[in-house]
């Protein structure tokens, strides 16, 4: 019983029903939402909606991630993938994480996906992410 919890709605849910991706998303979700506030009085809603404009999520699966991840199971693979190339993008992935994004950044890269131009372009000129 140790790994069981009671969600807001009463059901039991098992952290073990939750996906590694899952878990990983929300905080990702989180990081992403601290660095895209600009003040302390700017509307949760408001910081919300733009960063889902810009990582090109839905702003009701970043609401989602926020406070109904008790209801899900599993994250999709496009709103993972471009919460972690946004982490990038934003400057929140350490050293040892830069080999995978390089990786997939390829791989998008050779599919010629859309998702890498977005990112790109959120990320700026590389002279301008150094001196951060």
């Amino acid at each position: 019983m140790s790994d069981k919890r009671v969600s807001e709605t009463g059901k039991n849910v098992s952290e073990d029903s939750m996906s590694t991706a899952l878990m990983e998303a929300a905080q990702w979700a989180d990081e992403l939402m601290e660095a895209e506030t600009k003040s302390r009085r700017e509307k949760e809603y408001v910081v919300r909606d733009r960063l889902a404009g810009k990582i090109g999520v839905n702003e009701s699966y970043l609401y989602r991630l926020q406070y109904k991840i008790e209801e899900m199971n599993d994250v999709k693979g496009s709103v993972y993938r471009a919460l972690m190339i946004a982490r990038h993008a934003y400057g929140l992935v350490s050293e040892a994480g830069e080999a995978a994004y390089q990786k997939e950044k390829a791989l998008a890269d050779a599919r010629n996906s859309k998702l890498a131009g977005l990112a790109a372009a959120v990320a700026g000129p590389q002279n301008q992410r150094e001196m951060r």
